[in-house]
């Protein structure tokens, strides 16, 4: 009960945000709203299905962009991806340097905060590890800091690209029940062996594949299953704010904003040389270099009109080069321990 009031109060919030023109009003009003209401009054919200259902949504409504997507296409996003790692390696040497050599961390606290990777991977590396709570922090500044900042850079658009206004038929609907079955049966075999963002990745391929072999051709995610996703994304994102207190973001939040902001400038300054020599679009080219938060740069990459097959594709790429590498590495730390 305490979860569903406190999901309706910041939906009211964010709703209100949004049609007074705050850029993405709905996510940050949900966001902040969420976090004083766990902060203030330590509430803890259930929200076991939440993350789950905001990758599925979101990775179906990109799969379904897959339809104009050919080996040409491919072939011209290779030379970004490959500047999007050396991008990723930079501003990690940058803000691992900054919190190891100015701010006096360790070494382990250092790399583990400056980790490009998705709050689920680093969670699960901080227990086999046992860092320290100032790496949550950084990332959850991290993570604030790419959904306030991506949000008032770039405002919100029409979503009616999103929106289905045609009757389901049946055939259309048991294709999509497929799907969604498909996606969380792999989705899961994947989360056990700790790939981060797993429901996402396995919609994104399953729905490209779909709409490769001919289904779903005129299907569109509605615009109110959208809406759903980003109000659970905003009340993810607040909630974790309940398990650190004030002292603590005090404490360590100014070598964190510091770490975060060489890494954000960091992704920027290659966008601009990247989009100059590629002749992309730089904003795009900067969504796609950020260190992370794939869930919010989807919403706010979807409300924005950009190219989000173009973005999310770098993100997967990412996911898959940095985050199966900890699962392993978790995996086996796992494996010797029960040994």
């Amino acid at each position: 009960m305490k979860t569903l009031l406190c999901l309706l109060i910041a939906t009211g919030v964010g709703t209100a945000l949004q049609y007074a023109g705050i850029p993405h009003g709905l996510l940050l009003g949900t966001i902040f709203t969420t976090a004083l209401i766990v902060s203030n009054m330590r509430v803890s919200l259930t929200l076991r299905f939440g993350l789950g259902y905001v990758q599925i949504v979101l990775g179906i409504a990109t799969g379904l962009m897959f339809k104009s997507w050919d080996s040409q296409t491919v072939a011209a996003m290779l030379p970004s991806l490959g500047v999007m790692l050396l991008c990723l390696t930079v501003q990690s040497a940058l803000a691992g340097f900054w919190l190891f050599s100015v701010s006096g961390w360790n070494r382990k606290d250092s790399l583990l905060a400056v980790y490009p990777g998705a709050l689920a991977a680093v969670f699960d590396l901080l227990e086999s590890e046992r860092a320290s709570s100032k790496v949550i922090v950084v990332h959850l500044i991290r993570l604030l800091s790419i959904t306030v900042l991506v949000s008032v850079c770039i405002p919100g658009q029409s979503d009616a690209v999103l929106a289905d206004n045609s009757p389901l038929v049946m055939s259309t609907v048991l294709t999509l029940l497929s799907l969604i079955a498909l996606c969380i049966l792999l989705g899961r075999v994947l989360l056990n062996v700790g790939v981060p963002a797993p429901f996402m990745l396995t919609a994104i391929v399953l729905t490209g594949a779909s709409i490769k072999m001919g289904y779903l051709q005129a299907f569109h995610m509605p615009l109110w299953s959208v809406d759903a996703a980003v109000v659970l994304l905003g009340a993810l994102i607040g909630s974790k704010f309940k398990d650190i207190s004030l002292k603590e973001l005090v404490r360590h939040g100014r070598a964190g904003l510091i770490a975060v902001a060489l890494m954000l400038l960091t992704a920027a300054a290659f966008a601009v040389v990247a989009g100059r020599v590629l002749g992309s679009d730089t904003v795009s080219l900067w969504l796609a270099y950020m260190p992370g938060a794939i869930e919010t740069i989807a919403i706010v990459a979807f409300g924005g009109g950009l190219n989000v097959v173009f973005i999310l594709t770098h993100h997967l790429v990412r996911m898959v080069m940095l985050h199966f590498t900890p699962a392993l590495i978790v995996q086996a730390r796992r494996g010797q321990e029960e040994a």
